[in-house]
This record gives C-alpha cells, sequence and structure tokens, in this order.
C-alpha cells in the first residue's frame, strides 16, 4: 500500500518533470523553423521538392498550394518536428481531398502522402534528442546516422512500394 501511495503522489511530478523539457524542446524547435520560414529557407527548401513531388503526386501536378503543403510538412518533418508538420499536413490532405473523386476513399495522392509523412527522412531527429538528453545520455547524437540511413532505407522502400502498388492498378 505505501508503494501504491508513493507512486500516485509521484506520478504527477515525475510527468511534469518529464514532459517540460520536451516542451521546450518543441517550443524551441518551432521558433528556429518560425525563423527558417521568415529568412525564406523553408521556401527554397520547398522549390527543391516542387519536381520530387509533382512526379510523385501526379494528380496534383496544376495545385501549387497543395504541393506548397505537402513539401512544407515534408521539410518540416525531416527536422524532427512531427507536432508542428501536422497542421501543414492536415491542410495537404484537404487539398488532396478537393482532387479526390471517391470522397470516402483515400486518393492515390494521399496514400502516397501517408507514407512520405510516415517514413519521412528525419535529418535532425530533434525528439529523440531530447529524451536522450533528459535520460543523461552520455553520447546524446550517436545514434544520427543510423536515424538518417533507417529513415532514407524506410522512405525509399515505402515509395518503391507505393509506386509498384500504383503502377499495377
Amino acid at each position: 500500500v505505501d508503494v501504491i501511495n508513493q507512486v500516485c503522489l509521484n506520478i504527477g511530478k515525475d510527468t511534469f518533470d518529464f514532459v517540460l523539457p520536451l516542451v521546450c524542446t518543441v517550443c524551441f524547435w518551432n521558433g528556429v523553423l518560425y525563423v527558417a520560414r521568415e529568412a525564406g529557407m523553408i521556401a527554397a527548401l520547398e522549390k527543391v521538392f516542387h519536381p520530387f513531388l509533382k512526379w510523385l503526386l501526379p494528380d496534383l501536378k496544376e495545385d501549387e498550394e497543395t504541393l506548397g503543403y505537402v513539401a512544407t510538412n515534408i521539410t518540416v518533418n525531416m527536422f524532427g518536428l512531427g507536432s508542428a508538420a501536422t497542421p501543414v499536413g492536415l491542410k495537404a490532405m484537404e487539398g488532396m481531398q478537393r482532387h479526390n473523386p471517391k470522397k470516402d476513399t483515400a486518393s492515390r495522392s494521399m496514400v502516397t502522402f501517408l507514407v512520405l509523412n510516415t517514413a519521412g527522412v528525419t535529418l535532425l531527429p530533434t525528439t529523440l534528442i531530447a529524451l536522450r538528453s533528459e535520460f543523461h545520455s552520455l553520447q546524446v547524437t550517436d545514434f544520427m546516422p543510423w536515424a538518417v540511413l533507417c529513415t532514407m532505407f524506410a522512405s525509399l522502400v515505402g515509395i518503391a512500394v507505393d509506386r509498384w502498388w500504383n503502377h499495377r492498378d
């Protein structure tokens, strides 16, 4: 009974001590993202992705706004800011839904975008770095080359399977 009481009394503090550094990290990187957007860096990265996205999402070739949302989502996810990428991802899905002939079924572009969003390349996994730091890892960033390779491989396999699946229809 004493152990259960101690756990119940300390769970709030333990949760706060765990969540606060993560919230601070997300706020910091969202600020960096805002500065990058204002400096035009995000727009430059979006331009780099546009030809690739036009090939990958052929039914959106003419919808620059939706392609911009997709490019922004991919760019933000590359920096490990999934929480900041979510609103842009939802806007991208709304844009894709406008082109969807079957409103109750995900379109080809929606599925491809979901694959990219789920398995996307992460160059700077900020949340994972914050977690490792919070738990006093001696080498906070040692995993990064492996994380980049794994997410790159997952993206390539996801896109290959998506292309194969869509090509056979």
